[in-house]
């Protein structure tokens, strides 16, 4: 069971690094990746669905797991069929810039075609992926998949146009930065795959607040206004590389949104294998770094990084010891930053949905339930995956820190089981190294 989860938790890491096809096609730079669409889609699902009142845990379920595919199947756009294979070609490229000009001239009959293709080709990856997953999870993921795909549910339907509207925003957020975009394309389309009325709503909030004339309004003069501004300021932790992978020389380190995304599924499969509330696992994971909008990632280790120490050479060999004192101190100042930062984060949202993501922060951070508890340990498992990814890269990065950190922080007796699990695969990783 704990090595079937571990090789799909290591499968599904490698969409961190899976830039989205539209983007490079765009020629945008350093483009999003599968694992930040993700992240944005669930948390755009998740609040815009207040008014809808849809099955939240099924709803935040699909939209995690809704491009889990492209772990084996490449992203596709609609331009694919006319896109030339060889994209190191300028001219190729300068073909690609004529081709995104228009939209793709196919009958209805061809578009059926392609999409019945592709829909087998999801699938077929899909499959690949949880194949040895146990039979219960692999069923569900299947089928909340297929109800995403197929939109013959409503939580279904609603995710699929929320998928869609994440793609939009980020669209005009790169309109907005780069100006690659085809604008009016993109306009259209969304208009002809958003039909929710709350999402054609955002859709419309979206479009006047990023492409028109600087509006003359109130400040956030509809709660729509209010949500915008939320979901553009957390699209920013897409591109915050996390500083403790950057501090140890990692190229094109994960995002705080990757990480939200890959932490977040392992606490949902593992959660729900201990039999916690699932609903609120995933939301914990998904709330638990948004304060780093503002208070950016901080690491253990920044109070000997403002300190002259002379430990400070071998820092990142070992974990971070301070004393209590200082330790204490630094705490509460990292505890006050983050603080602040959650709660201007959230001061454009209706109140009920600004406590309750603010309560879902402090239960991550205080450790208030056991669905609290539960997502912190989580949260050091999941660097301990990536730390081991990363060393399999470099074998002089230095990996015993989250080695150590584990067994001081980990107690959860399900996650203990996992961590075996974990030291089993490291040291086969490290003795092949050693050969």
């Amino acid at each position: 069971m704990m090595k079937s989860l571990l090789d799909f938790f290591i499968n599904i890491g490698k969409l961190k690094e899976k830039p989205r096809r539209g983007w490079l096609l765009y020629g945008i730079q350093n483009p999003e990746t599968t694992a930040d669409h993700l992240f944005r889609s669930a948390i755009l699902g998740w609040i815009l669905n207040k008014s809808k009142g849809l099955d939240e845990e099924q709803l935040l379920k699909t939209l995690l797991l809704h491009d889990l595919f492209e772990v084996y199947v490449s992203d596709m756009t609609p331009y694919d069929p006319l896109i030339p294979q060889d994209l190191s070609k300028k001219s190729n490229l300068e073909k690609i810039k004529e081709i995104l000009k228009r939209k793709p001239p196919f009958s209805l009959r061809e578009k059926k075609k392609i999409e019945a293709k592709r829909y087998q080709e999801e699938l077929k990856g899909l499959e690949k992926l949880i194949a040895k997953l146990p039979q219960e999870l692999k069923q569900e993921i299947k089928d909340l998949w297929v109800s995403y795909r197929t939109k013959k549910t409503e939580v279904g339907k609603f995710a699929w146009q929320v998928g869609k509207l994440e793609s939009f925003l980020q669209a005009l957020e790169y309109w907005k930065n780069e100006d690659k975009i085809q604008l009016p394309l993109w306009r259209k389309w969304v208009r002809e795959v958003i039909r929710d009325k709350t999402l054609v709503k955002f859709r419309n909030i979206t479009e006047m607040l990023l492409c028109g004339p600087k509006p003359k309004r109130k400040r956030h003069q509809s709660s729509m206004d209010g949500l915008f501004w939320f979901f553009k300021e957390i699209g920013k932790l897409k591109f915050i590389q996390r500083r403790g992978w950057v501090f140890r020389g990692v190229k094109n380190a994960e995002t705080v949104s990757q990480h939200t995304f890959h932490m977040t599924i392992m606490a949902w499969l593992l959660g729900q294998r201990k039999g916690l509330n699932t609903k609120r696992v995933i939301k914990i994971a998904l709330a638990h770094d948004l304060c780093e909008v503002y208070a950016g990632d901080q690491t253990p280790y920044d109070p000997i990084l403002l300190t002259n120490d002379s430990a400070v050479s071998d820092l990142f060999t070992k974990p971070p010891r301070i004393s209590q004192t200082k330790r204490l101190e630094w705490l509460l100042k990292k505890r006050n930053t983050e603080w602040q930062a959650i709660v201007k984060l959230t001061s454009h949202l209706p109140k009920n949905l600004q406590e309750e993501i603010i309560n879902l922060w402090v239960d991550f951070e205080e450790g208030l339930s056991k669905e609290g508890r539960f997502v912190a340990q989580v949260d050091k498992i999941a660097n301990l995956v990536q730390a081991i990814e990363y060393f399999k890269r470099d074998k002089k990065f230095p990996i015993m820190p989250w080695w150590i950190e584990i067994k001081e922080r980990v107690d959860d007796p399900l996650l203990l089981k996992f961590v075996d699990e974990l030291d089993r695969y490291f040291s086969k990783e490290f003795k092949s190294f050693k050969k």
